[in-house]
């Protein structure tokens, strides 16, 4: 059995600890686990640096690319944000500006 895999573009939005999106359960499922991996390692990092917590994280792989990013409001698990899975790597810059330019 193979695992599902993800359209050219799905946009998932973050807000009050849940990960809401059109797509399937078992993609939203999958991004609302890398993006609290992603979470946690940027706050590892933020930590570890005086920076505080990650406003956003991206993970490429050669046929994916998983981002996140806050909306300003704050970095805790309740606060607005926004997430996307890409069927491609993709650049962080686009990924980034489709990400805080979507209403959430």
């Amino acid at each position: 059995m193979s695992a599902a895999q993800p359209p050219p573009l799905t946009l998932f939005t973050l807000k009050d600890g849940l990960v809401e999106s059109s797509a399937d359960q078992e993609l939203v499922d999958a991004f609302a686990a890398d993006f609290q991996g992603l979470r946690h390692f940027g706050s590892k990092i933020g930590e570890t640096l005086n920076l505080g917590h990650a406003w956003t994280g991206t993970l490429q792989e050669e046929d994916l690319t998983v981002s996140y990013a806050y909306f300003g409001e704050g970095t805790s698990p309740n606060d607005p944000g926004a997430g996307s899975l890409v069927g491609k790597k993709t650049l962080l810059f686009d990924s980034l500006t489709r990400l805080t330019t979507q209403d959430a």
